[in-house]
């Protein structure tokens, strides 16, 4: 298991590296790019998702497409990098989230935090005890206030 979090971590810090240096380096342009598409996920579009991995892809295509758009911002270089870090962190609190889940529940779970709110998707039968037991946990461990996290069974 050591060995496992040590890659994960040679990795982040690889991937890390290579996006402060593409910030640091690209050419920007001198006004901000704004941006149409939503930063949160939107509950309708999480009913769509016919399984956990349409999810994950769903999950994976949001935030790379929030780092583009990051790279991109020409005016505040600083705030870019800063959140670019903070996609990086709900990155590795979604990877404790699903691992403890999946330990717990035996069952696959994909997680996605972003600032306002948690959501976590479950393989399991709709259960009200396990959906209060996922939204306390969250709210102890991850600070997020259980009211502002979404538990989904498929």
């Amino acid at each position: 298991m050591y060995v496992i979090k040590k890659q994960w971590l040679v990795g982040l810090g690889i991937f890390l590296a290579l996006v402060i240096a593409l910030v640091v380096t690209v050419p920007r342009p001198e006004e901000s790019i704004t941006s149409t598409k939503p930063n949160t996920v939107v509950d309708s579009s999480l009913t769509t998702a016919k399984n956990l991995g349409e999810f994950r892809l769903m999950r994976e295509k949001n935030r790379s497409y929030l780092i583009e758009s990051l790279k991109e911002l020409g005016t505040n270089r600083q705030a870019a990098e800063e959140r670019i870090l903070k996609i990086l962190d709900f990155k590795e609190k979604e990877s404790f989230l699903e691992e403890t889940l999946k330990a717990r529940y035996d069952t696959d779970v994909v997680a996605y935090l972003q600032d306002t709110q948690a959501v976590v998707v479950m393989k399991k039968e709709e259960d009200d005890k396990i959906r209060l037991e996922i939204r306390d946990f969250v709210a102890q461990n991850l600070n997020y206030p259980p009211g502002k996290v979404l538990v989904i069974f498929k």
